[in-house]
């Protein structure tokens, strides 16, 4: 990604694995990766049912592009280009409905995004 180029599944595959194998060995664990198909929350989740797997939540922090360009444009010396946007919402499969995934604004402030983010995980993990 720092030489502008996306990561294919191949890619990512094992380090998804690695996230997920940590998961098991450290809990709780709280991680953060971008999972952006569900194949990718899949392996982090053990669908494949070979491998241990944690209980897995994921918060989905959903965005417009135009909001995300502005933030990206803004910051300065990140190795994620502005021109890997476009890929990363064509990559995008929306985890919204899927179990164990609570979905809070961008817009809102990073509090806000965190109480919301931690009300809605309570009420899923209880």
């Amino acid at each position: 990604m720092s030489s502008g180029q996306p990561l294919t599944d191949a890619d990512r595959e094992p380090w998804l694995a690695l996230i997920r194998k940590t998961g098991t060995e450290k809990v709780p664990v709280v991680m953060a990766c971008s999972a952006l198909k569900r194949h990718y929350r899949d392996i982090l989740r053990g669908k494949n049912g070979t491998e241990k797997a944690p209980r897995t939540y994921f918060v989905y922090i959903k965005g417009s592009r135009e909001v995300l360009l502005d933030r990206m444009q803004k910051r300065q010396g990140h190795f994620f280009k502005v021109d890997m946007l476009d890929s990363q919402f064509e990559a995008l499969e929306s985890p919204e409905g899927e179990e164990g995934v609570v979905t809070v604004p961008l817009e809102d402030s990073t509090q806000a995004q965190v109480e919301k983010a931690k009300d809605e995980l309570v009420k899923i993990v209880a």
